[in-house]
């Protein structure tokens, strides 16, 4: 957002809101954050984030999917 090449724990709390995964409060945008900042310079670098990006979305975009799927009557 702020276009220095790097995203910062507010961006990354505000992505994950914005993909609907409202389930994620600070602790567990914290936990995330931390995980993905390897060299722990509270930034997430293009390298950091694609080596954490598909754990996080894999795992979110599945609840997501669940609770969208329930919401619509399509889960039992």
């Amino acid at each position: 957002a702020d276009n220095s090449g790097y995203l910062d724990k507010e961006e990354v709390a505000t992505a994950l809101s914005y993909l609907g995964f409202s389930w994620l409060g600070p602790k567990q945008v914290d936990k995330i954050f931390a995980r993905a900042d390897e060299n722990g310079d509270n930034e997430i670098s293009i390298d950091e984030f694609m080596v954490e990006a598909p754990k996080t979305l894999k795992v979110n975009l599945i609840k997501l999917a669940k609770k969208n799927g329930n919401d619509l009557g399509m889960l039992v």
